[in-house]
């Protein structure tokens, strides 16, 4: 004889926890997953055509029952497949209105730019005349005035024995270098060991062992500028 009580069966399960027919599919009933934010228009036209298609003659929904009605479904579908047609046929007008716009720009500047380069043969260097062309004209470049002392001379090591490499920043308007050099810590004359456009020089035939001094200045167009810092350095 089975057991009873007030909260259980003989199968162990409590009376209040067999599900009835009122706790069935509450979490689980059947929803469309329409995710109409992740289509494209695209994607919808194709839906809707699909959709459509599948309730003509569908006996499990009355055709007097569809909301919205089937004349004004299809009306919503006509209206979106012709409104995306013509914004595809715009943007392909307009894509093709940028191409031309964009050639017609590039042929304008081959234009301005032969025009500007015949102004300039006719009256080359004639800033007044040039001026009357209303196209804009070149900054004229700022004056050099006195050059500074090239910084930074460095004088490392070289390859061979009896080299040193200098090196130094350049100087904005300089058109060339001297380089001098002695014997440190004597009373010796500098000596000139080369003029270059270079920042970059290296001295040969030193005394291996000997420390000498090197010093550098710039030469523009208002001659020489003042010496730089001196850089010494035994030689190798």
């Amino acid at each position: 004889m089975a057991y009873f009580d007030s909260a259980f069966f003989d199968s162990g399960a409590r009376f209040d926890e067999i599900p009835g027919p009122t706790h069935q599919n509450k979490r689980h009933m059947n929803k469309f997953n329409l995710g109409l934010k992740n289509k494209t228009v695209a994607q919808k036209l194709a839906l809707g055509t699909a959709h459509i298609t599948a309730m003509t003659s569908n006996a499990h929904y009355p055709v007097a029952t569809r909301v919205p009605a089937d004349a004004a479904f299809a009306t919503l579908q006509d209206a979106l497949q012709a409104a995306a047609d013509a914004a595809d046929a715009a943007e392909v007008t307009w894509k093709a209105a940028n191409v031309a716009r964009d050639d017609a720009e590039e042929a304008w500047d081959q234009g301005i730019t032969a025009r500007a380069n015949n102004c300039e043969a006719v009256t080359p260097n004639d800033p007044a005349k040039l001026a009357t062309t209303a196209l804009p004209l070149r900054n004229p470049p700022a004056p050099i005035g006195d050059l500074p002392a090239p910084e930074n001379l460095r004088a490392e090591m070289g390859d061979q024995q009896g080299e040193i490499d200098l090196v130094w920043n350049s100087v904005y308007g300089a058109s060339s270098f001297v380089i001098e050099f002695k014997e440190d810590g004597t009373a010796q004359p500098w000596m000139q060991i080369s003029t270059q456009q270079q920042t970059k020089h290296t001295a040969t035939g030193l005394v291996s062992g000997k420390t000498y001094a090197f010093r550098v200045r710039a030469l523009g167009p208002n001659g020489l500028g003042p010496w730089s810092d001196v850089a010494v350095k035994m030689a190798p």
